[in-house]
């Protein structure tokens, strides 16, 4: 799953590069459409508290004394357009 937080966007796919490849799709088709109906003004960031939300779903965590633990690893990449 990727998420792009400047615009909030989201896509999956079966590999990272068809994930890529998906949200790139998703994300022209949302720009375009906000142009085309003069909504380009209500374009938003993503929430810190949804952001946190969809990092964290279904992610199984164990407390431990010195905080958090996941059993999953998570994955971030930074791409420029």
């Amino acid at each position: 799953m990727a998420l792009c937080i400047e615009i909030n966007v989201s896509s999956q796919g079966e590999s990272i590069e068809e994930t890529r490849k998906m949200l790139q799709e998703a994300c022209d088709e949302y720009l375009s459409y906000m142009k085309n109906e003069g909504l380009e003004d209500e374009i938003k960031s993503v929430p810190v508290d949804i952001l946190r939300e969809f990092l964290m779903d279904d992610v199984e965590c164990v407390r431990q004394s010195s905080g958090w633990v996941y059993l999953e690893s998570i994955t971030f990449e930074v791409l420029s357009a």
